[in-house]
């Protein structure tokens, strides 16, 4: 299985990355494409367009989180169906405020500069649990809030046999530093183990700010690169996951 995670921008260069995955072989083999950032241009989402050009079968979940400029900002999940078949697709409130202390500084920098609504999607099956999370741009404990939310949300669903937890987690700084250790911390705790540990840089900048996690219930074996294509001022991260087959 392959999923692919991509900020795409709002949209801005919306056939550029239309081009890419219409043309790219990396992306003709995914079967989930996590998308944030995801915008509505001429009446149409973009996650529409995005399945169109992977192809006829595909189908595709969009919400807004927030009016940005005057402009939908949401996220997306569009899938491969015979891979995955979600039963039910909700949207989960990323609130922050409290639930982890944070220091005065951070609680100043947050009054100053409110925070953005941000939210997760949550698609699931039998089988499958998959989220789709953007974490807000300001404030390292309160990102790291915003992320507890989707554990919590996670802990508190059907166990199932797979769980991906994949997005933009604005973790501004060389993957060394505190934020990434805090967001590997709560992670780990929570049973998640990221996919994207080795991909050093998801952003046009050289940061790494997008991660694939995944609870295992089995052995499995994966890999994970970040495809240097010119559709936003993120880069489209993959990660192919093989799974034992199950019994006959």
């Amino acid at each position: 299985m392959r999923i692919c995670t991509w900020n795409i921008q709002m949209g801005l260069r919306l056939e550029a990355v239309l081009d890419a995955v219409g043309s790219h072989p990396d992306f003709s083999k995914a079967d989930l494409i996590a998308l944030q950032e995801a915008s509505i241009h001429d009446g149409r989402p973009d996650a529409e367009a995005i399945a169109e050009a992977l192809g006829p079968e595909f189908r595709f979940f969009q919400a807004t989180a927030q009016m940005l400029r005057g402009r939908d900002q949401g996220n997306a999940l569009i899938w491969r169906p015979g891979t995955f078949e979600p039963s039910a697709l909700e949207v989960v409130a990323l609130t922050g405020g409290g639930a982890i202390g944070m220091t005065r500084a951070e609680r100043t920098l947050l009054r100053a500069i409110p925070p953005q609504r941000r939210i997760a999607l949550r698609a699931e099956s039998a089988t499958m649990l998959v989220y789709v999370v953007h974490l807000d741009v300001i404030g390292f404990t309160h990102k790291l809030e915003q992320f507890g939310a989707v554990v919590a949300d996670m802990h508190a669903r059907p166990a199932v046999p797979l769980t991906l937890v994949s997005g933009d987690l604005n973790t501004f700084g060389m993957p060394r530093l505190q934020m990434w250790r805090r967001i590997r911390a709560a992670a780990k705790s929570a049973e998640l183990v990221e996919l994207t540990r080795l991909v050093r840089r998801t952003h046009w900048t050289a940061q790494k700010l997008d991660a694939i996690y995944m609870k295992p219930e089995t052995p499995y074996r994966h890999r994970a690169w970040a495809l240097k294509v010119r559709g936003s001022d993120h880069l489209p991260v993959f990660a192919d996951i093989e799974l034992p087959a199950a019994p006959v």
